[in-house]
């Protein structure tokens, strides 16, 4: 018997909606559904529905548990953090731990709130009344003003004048180191000639004392050669000072289309300049097997003793100055 078909009409067909059992989760049962914006049916985020933050909130749960409640305005002591995970203990810093004293780093934020009416922003110097939270006497533009480490502030007052130029970060070094140290730089790559000016101080404080050689003209101003090895700053010093030429050869148009030789003199740093040049020079040529640092290093004991090849070439620029001296023109 074949299968019966059952026929309905659309206009029979009618939808029931069933009412919907609400689930009360233990979590969501205080939660109120933040008012909409206006813009849509999209959820809030984060920042918009007004949650509060990890220090109030572990403030109100030690307000029901009867524990401790954390300083808010202060902040969450790190140590603390720390202790409530065994975790953190084992791989936090060693300045962080709390078994070790005089730790500085005891609160996360520790920086005063620009709006306290505790702290002072200026000290005003024809005040009649000073300041209540001022302690000691600071001395600026010549006038005793009381105080000095303003309450609120991390340092006290700078002392006036301001140092001079010198004092600069960038004015640290000596010149002469600097000048070298960019001399030595290849493709401007400063740190890894930093790093070889390092070795090479590390090395002539290694060193012994440099003999003396009476035919080697070092300046006179150089420190005792005994001494060197103990300030490498002054044993480059004294070996690129002493190299240094006085004057270079120019060529000047002169009669019957020839160039003649004329002197120059030099500027300190273009003096410096040339002998650093000669001694990177002399460097190179020597073993392969022997690093920059080492090379270098070498060539300054050398150039101090009197061995190194630079000093022929000084010699040479002198002499031929001391010859072309007759091709100066002077304006009377």
């Amino acid at each position: 018997m074949p299968p019966r078909t059952l026929l309905v009409r659309p206009q029979c067909m009618r939808v029931v909606q069933l009412p919907v059992r609400q689930i009360q989760h233990p979590l969501l049962r205080n939660y109120t559904a933040p008012a909409s914006s206006g813009s849509g049916n999209q959820p809030a985020t984060p920042a918009q529905d007004g949650l509060p933050g990890v220090s109030e909130e572990a403030a109100a749960t030690a307000k029901i548990t009867g524990e401790t409640s954390p300083e808010i305005d202060q902040g969450t002591p790190i140590s603390e953090v720390i202790n409530r995970n065994p975790e953190a203990q084992k791989k936090a810093p060693s300045v962080l731990k709390k078994d070790i004293p005089g730790s500085k780093r005891e609160y996360s934020t520790i920086a005063p709130n620009p709006r306290d009416d505790n702290i002072v922003d200026a000290v005003d110097i024809n005040a009649a009344v000073p300041p209540a939270n001022l302690a000691e006497d600071v001395v600026v533009d010549d006038v005793s003003v009381p105080g000095g480490l303003v309450q609120g502030a991390k340092f006290p007052l700078p002392s006036l004048p301001l140092p001079a130029q010198e004092a600069n970060i960038h004015y640290r070094y000596s010149p002469i180191l600097e000048q070298v140290t960019n001399l030595l730089m290849r493709d401007g790559k400063k740190a890894t000639a930093q790093s070889v000016m390092t070795n090479v101080i590390a090395i002539l404080r290694t060193k012994g004392a440099p003999k003396h050689n009476p035919r080697t003209p070092i300046i006179p101003t150089s420190p005792p050669f005994e001494s060197l090895p103990s300030d490498p700053i002054a044993y480059l010093q004294t070996a690129v000072d002493s190299l240094a030429p006085l004057m270079r050869i120019t060529q000047q148009k002169g009669s019957g289309g020839f160039r003649d030789p004329v002197p120059a003199p030099l500027a300190l740093r273009q003096r410096r300049r040339r002998a650093i040049m000669w001694m990177i020079d002399a460097a190179d040529k020597k073993k392969a097997r022997m690093n920059l640092a080492e090379r270098f290093a070498d060539e300054i004991i050398a150039v101090v003793e009197g061995r190194s090849s630079a000093w022929e070439k000084r010699q040479a620029v002198h002499k031929t100055a001391v010859a072309a001296r007759a091709n100066l023109k002077v304006k009377v």
